[in-house]
């Protein structure tokens, strides 16, 4: 089976992809600078670890040496962790992106997966968005995501070689290194723990995949044909799961009906999009396997029976630290 590099495989999607690329058979190496600290769950995970940050070229050279497949996850995640370290976020998720994607060409490898995001498509609520569309990001963190993209798929690549770029909906779900920044998991969060959420506008359509799903794309994405993939965007989702926040919080109540609910006409960000995932699931057979109320379960019940002992540590938010 083939030999996978996960550069950012500590995070929160990096464990989860991890664990799937692993039960696939394939042979995984981890390679993390270890932002939020050292990650208990990596122990029970069947993969290589090296710890590394993708800034420095001789690390990634050694860490890219005979491996097939290589998975860029590693960046400032986020609009706080991006925005609070500008600088650094353009080293890590431009400039570090695109040398560590040269370099996995020199290397050998023979499928390279870049992970974005759809928050680079902005302000969008009358569209309907697909791969093809022009990106219009919002933020430092979706500029950038949209920049190294376009970097990577501009360049000319070898014929043995694939480069594919993932543009992932809103992450959500159980993991072995929780995130408490993202929607879902906060309101799971503050329904278990205070009994009553905050639900801004309401209006806003966000599009939304579990981060198990998501690890599932990937792997997907890896064992296509080449021909399928090399050169190819693909949104990372459901068309189901594309969800006003109003009727999120009315399946927040499905999950966890004791929930108080206070709904406040001010939108905290200005991201409003409906994506088509149509691409994805004609092409690779994408489909989900969990929903938003699975999130909002599995969440409590970790929370509940101690599996998160500390669901307020800064660990847990992208550039809570």
């Amino acid at each position: 089976m083939p030999r996978t590099l996960i550069a950012g495989g500590a995070g929160y999607l990096g464990q989860a992809l991890a664990k799937v690329l692993v039960d696939s058979g394939r042979e995984v190496t981890i390679f993390d600078n270890l932002v939020h600290g050292p990650q208990e769950g990596l122990a029970a995970l069947k993969a290589k670890f090296i710890e590394g940050d993708i800034r420095d070229l001789s690390q990634v050279n050694r860490a890219l040496k005979d491996q097939d497949e290589a998975i860029l996850l590693a960046a400032l995640v986020g609009e706080v962790a991006c925005d609070s370290q500008p600088d650094a976020a353009l080293e890590v998720n431009y400039l570090a992106a695109l040398n560590f994607f040269l370099t996995a060409q020199e290397r050998g490898v023979q499928r390279f997966i870049f992970a974005s995001t759809d928050s680079c498509y902005g302000d969008r609520p009358n569209e309907k968005l697909t791969e093809l569309s022009t990106l219009a990001p919002l933020s430092w963190y979706a500029t950038l995501k949209a920049r190294a993209e376009t970097a990577i798929l501009a360049q000319k690549t070898p014929p043995h070689f694939a480069a594919t770029v993932l543009r992932m909906g809103t992450l959500y779900g159980l993991a072995p290194r929780p995130r408490f920044d993202l929607v879902i998991n906060l309101l799971a969060r503050e329904a278990t723990l205070k009994g009553q959420v905050k639900i801004f506008s309401g209006q806003q359509w966000r599009p939304f995949v579990h981060v198990f799903d998501a690890a599932r794309a990937y792997l997907l994405a890896l064992n296509a044909p080449l021909e399928l993939v090399a050169g190819q965007v693909f949104n990372v989702g459901s068309n189901a799961q594309n969800i006003q926040f109003k009727d999120l919080a009315a399946q927040l109540l499905t999950a966890l009906p004791q929930t108080q609910i206070e709904t406040i006409h001010k939108p905290p960000d200005l991201r409003d999009y409906w994506v088509s995932f149509n691409k994805i699931k004609t092409v690779l057979g994408f489909e989900p396997e969990f929903t938003p109320q699975d999130g909002f379960l599995e969440i409590q019940k970790a929370i509940l029976t101690g599996a998160i002992q500390d669901p307020y540590s800064p660990r847990h938010i992208n550039g809570g630290q």
